[in-house]
């Protein structure tokens, strides 16, 4: 791999260990199991690109993300880890790291390169001329050429990207070789510039969706922000022959808003290498064990929460205060529990838990090998979702991983609890049916020993190559 960044450019005692099986994720991968019915009619079949005379797939990812810690760099970063390097060559165009910040280790394979920009894009941080310009490019997919020659200190970071995947996209179409611009959202930046690249060489585009840019969008409300939503979201997925997101209300609301493109459901999903490699870092797994062993009482029950709860989504903190007004009703069902928040805490929330009457800590953020070791060490592992349906945070597919059966506690039926059902890896309840805490009893009970789990098609392993079938038939169409 090759990084380029352009100028300017408890007690439970300290014996505490991992639940049984958590580590043996690849027993659980039987094959390509993954809702084949998604794909799109246009690509019905098993036809794929077998001529050995077919030249290198050259794969332009614009990932904003892609070197930071935060759990949206964890998508693609994983994909592409997975893919042949001996069918596909990728460029990764993403953001630099903030000053002072540790690039997260973003190793994907021999045939990938990393070329890191600086520069904001549109959102909160950027101001509204920049927002402007960027947003001004989705209707205008030349306006990152008229770009190109500025001055490099002070050009939006989705000019330098595009400027940088132009030239080397130019290079490999002169070899003959097919090209594929991905475009990853959010933020919507990464979406134009695949958008403007795919229009300019006449390339294959796939544009990816974390989060709903239109539907059920986190961004501010208003009718004009959701007009131009609407008008942005039809430019970028315009030169799209492939649509992927990352829940199923979200591919259904796209198949029927663009009912002529080729849409499907790419989750998010959990990396085995991530837990195959925990055993072996000691470090790691004894801080774990230290803090387990300094905060949770002796004998306790472990319920872990990790990562942010409603910072994105606002109503999810309301399944937080849900579930402390639950155990607080019902001192029997409190007892002998020891609920662990990890990560950042909204102050509402903190100030939720301090009203706890059960025993509860909160360790604040934690770099993510020690998360994931303690998320091993849990007895339960807490989901808490607001009133989004498309809603399957990228927390859930480790805890699929880490082996402790969930506890989703939910405004609404939403993608999160029909992956927890169809898995059988845990239980959900409602806010609005939760009264009387018996639901949230029988969530925290042992789970019966005839349930079937079965979390594979959740697997990057798996994933990966449904993205490659994917990507063979976008360069043969």
């Amino acid at each position: 791999m090759n990084v380029s960044r352009k100028p300017a450019a408890a007690c439970l005692t300290a014996a505490r260990t991992p639940r049984a099986g958590a580590t043996e994720i690849h027993a659980m991968l039987p094959g390509d199991a993954l809702l084949l019915e998604d794909i799109g009619t246009r690509w019905r079949g098993d036809a794929e690109i077998e001529d050995p005379s077919v030249k290198k797939i050259n794969l332009f990812v614009f990932a904003a993300h892609h070197l930071s810690g935060n759990i949206a760099a964890q998508r693609f970063r994983a994909l592409l880890k997975y893919l042949d390097p001996a069918k596909y060559r990728v460029f990764v165009l993403t953001r630099e790291p903030a000053a002072g910040v540790h690039a997260a280790n973003a190793a994907t394979g021999p045939e990938t390169s990393i070329h890191a920009f600086p520069g904001r894009c549109v959102g909160s941080e950027s101001s509204a001329a920049a927002s402007a310009l960027a947003l001004t490019a989705a209707f205008v997919h030349s306006l990152p050429a008229m770009l190109a020659n500025g001055d490099a200190q002070t050009r939006p970071w989705f000019a330098l990207a595009w400027a940088e995947a132009d030239r080397l996209c130019g290079e490999r179409l002169a070899e003959g070789e097919p090209c594929v611009a991905i475009g990853t959202y959010s933020p919507v930046d990464a979406l134009i510039a695949a958008a403007a690249l795919a229009s300019r060489r006449r390339i294959a585009c796939l544009q990816d969706f974390r989060d709903g840019l239109v539907f059920e969008s986190l961004g501010r409300g208003g009718r004009l922000r959701d007009f131009a939503r609407r008008a942005i979201e039809r430019r970028v997925v315009a030169p799209a022959a492939l649509i992927t997101s990352v829940s199923r209300p979200l591919v259904e609301d796209f198949r029927r808003r663009y009912p002529d493109k080729a849409t499907v459901n790419l989750p998010n999903g959990f990396d085995p290498d991530d837990f195959a490699r925990l055993p072996a870092d000691t470090g790691s797994a004894g801080r774990a064990a230290a803090i387990l062993a300094q905060q949770v009482p002796a004998g306790a029950q472990l319920i872990g929460h990790f990562g942010r709860i409603g910072a994105s989504d606002s109503s999810a903190s309301n399944s937080l205060d849900c579930f402390v007004d639950l155990l607080n009703g019902a001192p029997e069902l409190a007892a002998g529990r020891h609920v662990m928040f990890v990560g950042e805490l909204t102050e509402a929330e903190r100030a939720s838990l301090r009203r706890a009457r059960f025993s509860v800590g909160m360790l604040g953020p934690v770099e993510r090998a020690l998360a994931l070791q303690l998320m091993r060490r849990c007895d339960k592992l807490l989901l808490l979702t607001g009133t989004r349906t498309s809603c399957a945070t990228g927390k859930l597919f480790e805890y699929l991983a880490a082996g402790a059966p969930v506890v989703c506690v939910s405004g609404v039926p939403n993608e999160a609890t029909a992956i927890l059902d169809e898995t059988g890896a845990g239980q959900s309840l409602l806010t609005s049916v939760a009264a009387g805490g018996e639901a949230l009893r029988a969530a925290l009970a042992p789970a019966p020993a005839n349930v079937r789990r079965d979390v594979s098609t959740y697997s990057r392993i798996v994933q990966a190559g449904l993205l490659d079938r994917w990507l063979a038939h976008m360069v043969a169409a």
